[in-house]
């Protein structure tokens, strides 16, 4: 089975397929399809926050400011503002810079919250010595997405509180360039038609339990054109699509710890696409108090078959400061890129 490659790896990954040599004319192939596949799965699913990466990932069940499932925002407790940078070096692959920064206010009259989000990755230089045979790349790709949570009320026969909730990423355009020889020898862009969007649940029946499930789609029109000879590409259109669902369980044993586990697996389909993902991740943070202001919370997880730590400091005033690595991201492109490690620091604010 085909599993999700990490981060935008997948996206150069196809491009790089497409060329044999440096100065050698490529075979027919169309990049974009699969590098939008890549992308717009991960887009949505970049790690939230420092505290969601040094757990795995694994937070589709976890309640608050920090997941990925729009529902976990029907138990926000507040108002709270994230900023965070990532940086990831392959052994012989690209680096990237990537940025991500959220809001969550309350929403107005529906109650519960909602959380507005900006994310952006873009290559840090261009080597053509770290891609041997293929030449340089460059990745740009951004994504605006908002969601909003809330709680419903359920019958007096069933226990427990449960929320849904909705996001969607209406802006997210991305482009993939790739050089060898000084010449341009594949591009691909790509835009969501509709935009992705993502439904969530999360209910806790006991204060120490809660599940969660979500559902993403992303329909797709990509534009690539590749060179087949000299002044000469070969342009096409297509279109794709991605249906991914996940489903999770969060434990509390009590109340300084949290233990999250879930399973991602969907599929993209459409013109030169198909690709099926089946990805595992499980996380725990202990928050070890120092005084009422001060604490430290450790974590560590599994995402994808590697490993995730975490570490973060809570100070006076809500302030907070969260760091998280990410072994061998982008596990299944090792063998073109190398492994590399995604090292995320961010702050954060509650008010």
């Amino acid at each position: 089975m085909v599993r999700r490659h990490g981060l935008v790896c997948v996206l150069v990954l196809t491009v790089c397929s497409s060329v044999a040599t440096a100065g050698a004319p490529p075979p027919p192939a169309y990049p974009a399809g699969p590098t939008r596949g890549g992308l717009n799965l991960v887009l949505p699913y970049y790690p939230t926050t420092p505290r969601a990466a040094g757990m795995g990932l694994a937070t589709v069940a976890v309640g608050g400011v920090d997941s990925h499932n729009p529902a976990a925002l029907g138990f926000a407790k507040g108002i709270d503002v994230v900023a965070d940078y990532g940086r990831l070096s392959f052994d012989h692959g690209p680096d990237l810079d990537i940025g991500h920064s959220q809001v969550v206010v309350p929403t107005p009259k529906l109650g519960g919250y909602t959380k507005i989000m900006l994310f952006g990755i873009h290559t840090r230089h261009e080597d053509a010595s770290r891609l041997p045979g293929a030449g340089s790349t460059y990745i740009h790709a951004k994504e605006f997405g908002i969601a909003s949570g809330v709680q419903v009320p359920l019958p007096d026969k069933i226990p427990g509180r449960l929320a849904f909730g909705f996001a969607g990423f209406p802006y997210d355009p991305s482009e993939v360039r790739l050089k060898a020889g000084g010449a341009r020898t594949a591009q691909g862009r790509g835009q969501s038609q509709i935009g992705s969007i993502r439904l969530g649940l999360l209910y806790q029946p006991i204060e120490q339990v809660s599940v969660g499930g979500e559902f993403t789609h992303i329909k797709d029109y990509v534009r690539d054109k590749v060179l087949v000879a000299p002044a000469t590409y070969l342009r096409q259109n297509d279109n794709y699509y991605v249906n991914i669902w996940t489903v999770g369980i969060a434990v509390h044993p009590d109340d300084k710890t949290t233990i999250g586990i879930q399973h991602l697996f969907g599929r993209a389909q459409g013109e030169g696409v198909r690709v099926n993902y089946d990805i595992f991740s499980a996380g725990i943070e202990r928050r070890i108090p120092i005084n009422e202001e001060i604490g430290v919370a450790m974590r560590t997880g599994i995402n994808d078959g590697s490993p995730t730590f975490g570490l973060g400091v809570t100070l006076p005033h809500g302030l907070r400061v969260d760091y998280a690595l990410l072994i061998h991201y982008g596990e299944q492109v090792k063998n073109d890129f190398g492994h590399g490690d995604l090292h995320i620091i961010g702050v954060g604010k509650e008010f």
